[in-house]
């Protein structure tokens, strides 16, 4: 039997994230029980679980090594949950969660944004609730297959309770890189300035690869990006690195010619060319948009800090004009450009 067969782990929210870190800890032979959707439940138990990556095997777990609910209270007795549901469903998590997570249970955010884990601890104070960041974006393919697309180590804020290193000891048997941060607020931040890419991304309708492989795309990244980080900067925050460089590195990266830029990709930035953002999903799929949790935290912070953000404004009101139209307008990476440098102007 597994060593981790006594650890009691259940996924809140099993949508794409939830379903590949659930699997991967279904995989080592962790008690994982889902809660998420009907349609999630019986794809699941039809199919399994698939796990695909771009640069490793496929993982495939059979539906007797894991269960599925659509009940809260099926989770009562899990050690560790891990609360994967979009940002603006945070608080509802959160009430869910009071009713019906054991008083012991250990609470871990496994969402974009960096204000989840706090709005997790105010409706449940008696809890010890941890912050995240998974580094790597899932697409769920249908009929149990989930693809990640994009690499990285996941980081959960440090803490002395012990199941925590033995969710991290989980991750590691599974070939999942987890690290533990003493300042996770830090790595969201950092995290988030890369995410900001997903609205461009929603605006070309096509894959991260097609977009970061055009020169003005990226200029507009790099634009954005910059204006977001000096807000942050500016607000007293200073973001990790995330993935193989700091901000200011990300930022000179991006304008790089086209010639030098392919270059970097081909041999240090690992993505799948069929990789796109969780926010086009969300667009194609019919759900809210999470902009208001990635441009909409520049702004936000940039107005409590008399500051001033037009490109994250522009990006955050056109994002939100598209999501009312419910397509993507699949804009080249010269209109893009012209947007931001509008913004500027």
């Amino acid at each position: 039997m597994s060593d981790f067969s006594s650890l009691k782990i259940a996924i809140f929210g099993a949508g794409s994230i939830g379903c590949y870190v659930g699997g991967q800890l279904a995989s080592i032979g962790a008690d994982v029980i889902f809660l998420g959707r009907p349609a999630y439940q019986k794809a699941l138990r039809e199919n399994g679980l698939t796990l695909t990556h771009f640069s490793k095997k496929p993982l495939h777990i059979k539906p007797d090594s894991f269960r599925f609910t659509v009940s809260a209270k099926d989770i009562s007795h899990s050690h560790i949950i891990i609360v994967s549901v979009k940002s603006q469903d945070s608080t509802a998590a959160a009430k869910t969660l009071a009713q019906h997570a054991h008083k012991d249970a250990v609470i871990i955010s496994f969402q974009n944004g960096v204000a989840n884990a706090e709005v997790l601890r105010k409706h449940l104070p008696g809890h010890i609730v941890l912050g995240a960041v998974v580094p790597f974006n899932v697409t769920g393919k249908g009929e149990g297959v989930f693809h990640s697309g994009t690499d990285g180590d996941l980081t959960i804020e440090a803490h002395t309770v012990p199941v925590l290193s033995k969710l991290q000891a989980a991750f590691l048997a599974a070939d999942q890189g987890c690290a533990v941060s003493e300042n996770i607020e830090a790595v969201q931040w950092g995290k988030l300035l890369v995410n900001l890419n997903n609205a461009l991304n929603t605006l070309s309708g096509g894959t991260l690869y097609e977009g970061l492989i055009q020169r003005n795309y990226r200029k507009a990244m790099a634009d954005m990006v910059e204006e977001a980080h000096g807000i942050v900067l500016g607000a007293g925050i200073t973001p990790a690195p995330f993935g193989q460089a700091d901000p200011e590195k990300m930022i000179k990266t991006l304008r790089l010619p086209n010639i030098a830029y392919k270059s970097i990709m081909n041999s240090i930035v690992k993505i799948d060319k069929r990789a796109r953002s969780s926010m086009l999903d969300d667009l194609e799929a019919g759900r809210p948009s999470e902009i208001d949790y990635l441009q909409g935290e520049i702004v936000s912070l940039a107005q409590k800090t008399q500051q001033k953000a037009p490109i994250n404004k522009a990006v955050l009101e056109r994002v939100n004009t598209v999501f009312k139209n419910a397509h993507s307008p699949r804009l080249s990476g010269k209109d893009i450009y012209r947007l931001v440098r509008d913004a500027k102007a």
